[in-house]
């Protein structure tokens, strides 16, 4: 993998963008002009109308030989094997996300949103993979830190939104995993985009400059 720096504070932008509340949850954000949360709140809207109707309609992740998803991990090494499967899934794109590798109550977060509880955040991914038609990421940073209990990433994702005029939104997307030692389950889930927020914004409303 190639490694990038990361000495500059990232901006954050996040799949939570298309979840129906907006409460804050203490995380520190970043004040944004009325035209960006105007605009962001516009996607969440539409994250919900194309929405999946039912429960049933959301991916399912298979598991494998070594690896039972329909259990939590059950050491700290099976916990980082099923983030590193998620990652090669595109969970984040793809919306097939191992639902057991997270706590209950873990923390989702970027500086839009941040809340508790991982049946919202399946929700939100349910709301972004039904919004996406097409998609491409390349994992450039993966590293295990801190003995074990945190997994930072870095992806270039590029995806094409369902709207008439076919937008194409391509940046350098990152996470924090925090897992905790006890339970081996995710704890916190930070997201980080390389992006100001007005720019991420602005690739949504207008014709692509590239393609996937």
């Amino acid at each position: 993998f190639v490694h990038i720096s990361t000495k500059q504070q990232p901006h954050h932008v996040s799949t939570q963008l298309f979840s129906s509340k907006d409460e804050e949850e203490g995380t520190t954000k970043e004040k944004m002009n009325p035209v960006t949360k105007a605009s962001w709140y516009a996607a969440e809207a539409l994250g919900k109308l194309f929405a999946p109707s039912s429960s049933s309609q959301k991916a399912s992740v298979d598991g494998t030989d070594k690896v039972d998803l329909t259990q939590p991990p059950f050491t700290l090494n099976e916990a980082l094997e099923r983030i590193k499967l998620d990652n090669d899934r595109s969970y984040f794109l793809s919306g097939q996300v191992d639902v057991q590798a997270y706590s209950p109550d873990c923390i989702f977060a970027d500086p839009f949103v941040s809340f508790a509880g991982r049946d919202r955040f399946v929700d939100n991914l349910a709301n972004l993979g039904s919004f996406i038609t097409n998609y491409s990421a390349k994992m450039i940073n993966y590293e295990v830190l801190k003995d074990g209990v945190q997994v930072q990433t870095k992806v270039m994702v590029k995806l094409e939104l369902n709207l008439p005029w076919k937008p194409i939104l391509a940046w350098p997307w990152g996470v924090r995993y925090d897992i905790d030692p006890e339970s081996n389950l995710i704890v916190n889930h930070v997201e980080s985009w390389d992006i100001e927020p007005w720019e991420g914004v602005k690739q949504v409303f207008r014709k692509p400059t590239l393609t996937i």
